[in-house]
């Protein structure tokens, strides 16, 4: 038997030491290659669900519990005497299909006008009327529309010249100045085009069609463009009014999302921001425009003062992490930041499949935060009573909660969703806890966020907005959508009404009249006097 020298055996033992090398190798770059396809297929699931999935974040404590209590003890085997339709008492009771079930009546809107086509009566009543009584009447209802017409609205001024003496000129009344400088347009009209795409999102080639669908009326496209502009420069004052409103509000929500626009001699969009600022209290909203998204657009909207390096607001901000806000708040003590519940909730549901026994626990504690939340604003508790409530019930469970991040976080590496998520909430948490301290603020900023679904659900249609100085207009009509729907008002009437009624360069105390949060207290107070 040759001996541990002998040259075949050395040959064969630096061969099998290479070999080990050469796996030890791939065995690595199997392992990246594992985690770079465990990271695309988390990318790839979430623009699935971002395109084909809810885009509600709410999650049922009952499943989540039920996802916990298998992860621990188990998945149950079903039980033999558990019929197959019976449901689990950790689901909750479905509702009863039967008394939720619409009826015909309630489908159907209930305050239409009416019109009698006909009466009838039948043959034998008609034949002898005077053998018959009448005891009640039934009803047969259609559905039906009155076509709209586009029509002109025409001022004739008569002229008149002197029967005794043809040389003096002729008289005529002064011409009446137009319902919106710039334009033939009446309020009417003006108010459709607005709604039309900023709030039913139809862009204005679309429009254009179906004037001549309809009406046989040609209105291209670049008439509407140049009439939108004039119709924002009038109702400018209306959207300052509305911004000094807004910075009335002690607290504040504000985000931001991107929008792109055109730039002549680019070659493709660029992006945008609408930044939206949001009193929860006051239910006023703006929305700004800017074509980035550094803190100096915070300076612009909270007025600051170049010459003396002030500030004109004073108050609470609540934001999401974005560096912007830190920097506004570390440069002026006047302002101060609140965080977002959801914010931090939303990160540990994007890595809850990755990892479950932390995630889980983490937000079961969240729901509970969110299910005290739910009954208190079901009771329309005042500021003063939920920040007692919060105090009392919240707070003890956001202990616990920050006691399981931080130990989640000591345990776990920074990378990936669930070490940023752990990262995020022991980042915010401070500023989380400014929203349980204070019953004026809500614990996440969900209502500023809602106001940006319409300016994204209109992207999809118009794709962007024309130009840089579109955006500013742009950002007018989305204000007065916005609090027209937060008002309870019909923004085709609302904006019928204040083009009626706006003067030529209305000065800020004739436009705060007007504003839609005043108007719609104007028309409360005129209905109770009638009723």
């Amino acid at each position: 038997m040759p001996g541990a020298n002998h040259p075949d055996l050395t040959a064969l033992i630096a061969r099998v030491v290479k070999l080990e090398e050469e796996l030890g190798k791939t065995k690595s770059e199997l392992a990246l290659a594992i985690l770079e396809i465990k990271r695309k297929d988390r990318i790839i699931e979430g623009l699935r669900q971002r395109i084909f999935g809810s885009s509600s974040e709410k999650l049922d404590p009952a499943q989540l519990q039920l996802m916990f209590d298998e992860l621990v003890l188990g998945k149950p085997a079903p039980s033999p005497d558990q019929s197959a339709g019976e449901t689990s008492a950790l689901e909750g009771e479905k509702p009863n299909v039967a008394k939720t079930r619409r009826t015909k009546a309630d489908r159907f809107p209930k305050n239409l006008k009416i019109i009698v086509e006909a009466v009838l009566i039948p043959d034998e009543v008609d034949a002898n009327p005077n053998d018959y009584d009448e005891i009640s009447e039934e009803y047969h209802d259609e559905l039906d529309v009155i076509k709209a017409e586009m029509i002109w609205r025409r001022t004739i001024r008569k002229k008149f010249v002197r029967k005794n003496d043809k040389t003096c000129p002729p008289v005529i009344a002064p011409a009446p100045l137009p319902s919106i400088p710039g334009t033939l347009c009446a309020p009417a009209l003006a108010a459709q085009i607005i709604v039309d795409k900023f709030e039913d999102h139809l862009p204005h080639y679309r429009q254009s069609n179906r004037f001549r669908r309809r009406y046989d009326v040609e209105l291209g496209r670049q008439t509407i463009n140049s009439w939108n502009h004039f119709f924002a420069t009038h109702l400018t004052p209306i959207g300052k009014a509305i911004k000094a409103e807004v910075l009335q509000a002690t607290e504040l929500q504000v985000d931001e999302t991107p929008i792109e626009y055109l730039k002549p001699g680019h070659g493709s969009t660029k992006l945008g921001y609408l930044w939206i600022y949001n009193d929860p209290l006051g239910k006023t909203c703006y929305y700004d425009w800017h074509t980035g998204r550094g803190h100096d657009c915070l300076l612009d909207f909270l007025g600051y003062d170049g010459e003396t390096g002030t500030i004109g607001y004073a108050g609470v901000i609540q934001c999401d992490g974005f560096s912007a806000y830190s920097a506004l708040a570390a440069r002026f003590m006047t302002i101060h930041l609140a965080g977002c519940l959801a914010h931090i909730r939303r990160k540990f549901v994007e890595a809850m499949d990755l990892a479950p026994d932390i995630t889980l626990p983490i937000l079961l504690l969240i729901q509970r935060i969110y299910k005290i939340e739910q009954q208190t604003r079901r009771t329309n508790a005042p500021p003063a009573c939920r920040e007692l409530i919060r105090r009392a019930r919240s707070r003890p469970i956001a202990d616990e909660l920050y006691r399981l991040i931080v130990a989640a976080r000591t345990t776990h590496l920074p990378h990936g969703p669930l070490g940023e998520a752990l990262t995020y909430a022991i980042n915010q948490w401070d500023k989380f806890i400014v929203c349980l301290e204070n019953g004026r603020l809500e614990i996440d900023n969900n209502l500023a966020e809602n106001k940006v679904r319409p300016a994204k659900l209109g992207a999809r249609n118009w794709m962007f907005f024309g130009n840089a100085e579109a955006g500013v207009n742009n950002a007018l009509f989305y204000t007065l959508m916005a609090n027209c729907k937060t008002n309870g008002l019909d923004p085709e009437i609302y904006l019928t009404e204040v083009l009626k009624r706006l003067p030529h360069n209305a000065t800020p105390a004739q436009a705060a009249e007007l504003t839609p949060a005043r108007f719609a207290a104007a028309f409360r107070v005129k209905a109770q006097e009638v009723a």
